[in-house]
């Protein structure tokens, strides 16, 4: 009977995907950051000078409230907890990965979805603002088909340069994997893939530890931050193109500008 339930809890764990166990733990992290954020600011006296953990994060937070103000306008200062948020979800999961979680925007249906309320913002704004006048543009029939232009280019910019900044790890892990088994055993069996993988040292592969890391800090942690950033200013782009009549190639042109 124990080994019954042993195995049914095996089969539910091998069911989830790693991008679902990255979302979990980045959104642990998240919230306890926030909690943690909000306890000190609460017990924060103005006689005491502000922690390290204070400073930084009210930097943090004064950042994206500029960036927010400079595109979106003052009116729409109230957006910079969802840009903040937006930021650190994919930052953090990003930082995430260098314990060996995949990166939830590894998964099409993460970055999809994270699009989506950015498309749906679109029309929010352009709505509220331009009224009925919004979908003058429809006049233009390339207009139709380019109305969909942020949904697919903003989910496969951020799943494409993740995704193939971890297939790359995976194919440099396989091939210091498979030279350091052809070293070790040059001849026999060892030049069998799965005997590579199951010799006793293959956790510890000494041409991996020597180069890859650096790679995962490019990859994990720089290319995490740019993706951040970009989405986030593409994100407030084509909303304050919405607000103020652009299309959405306008106004993507004048955040590149």
């Amino acid at each position: 009977m124990f080994l019954a339930d042993e195995e049914g809890m095996m089969d539910v764990w091998n069911k989830i995907t790693p991008q679902l166990l990255s979302i979990l733990l980045t959104c642990i992290i998240i919230c306890t950051f926030c909690i943690v954020y909000n306890v000190k600011i609460r017990n924060y006296k103005e006689d005491k000078k502000l922690t390290g953990f204070l400073v930084l994060t009210e930097m943090f937070i004064t950042k994206v409230e500029n960036m927010v103000v400079t595109i979106m306008g003052k009116a729409h200062r109230k957006l910079t907890p969802y840009i903040m948020y937006l930021f650190m979800y994919i930052m953090v999961s990003s930082i995430v990965a260098l314990i060996g979680i995949e990166p939830l925007t590894s998964s099409y249906t993460v970055t999809f979805s994270m699009a989506i309320v950015t498309f749906l913002g679109i029309y929010y704004y352009g709505l509220r603002y331009q009224k009925l006048a919004f979908f003058k543009r429809y006049y233009n029939p390339i207009e139709i088909i380019g109305q969909f232009v942020p949904l697919i280019s903003l989910s496969f910019r951020l799943f494409g340069n993740i995704l193939g900044g971890s297939i790359l790890l995976g194919l440099l892990y396989g091939m210091m994997l498979n030279l350091q088994g052809n070293i070790f055993y040059p001849s026999g069996p060892g030049m069998e893939w799965d005997n590579k993988l199951s010799y006793w040292w293959s956790g510890f592969n000494i041409f991996t530890v020597i180069s890859l890391p650096w790679l995962h800090l490019y990859f994990d942690l720089f290319d995490g931050a740019i993706q951040s950033i970009v989405f986030s200013m593409l994100t407030l782009s084509y909303w304050s193109g919405a607000k103020n009549g652009e299309s959405a190639n306008e106004g993507k042109e004048k955040l590149e500008r």
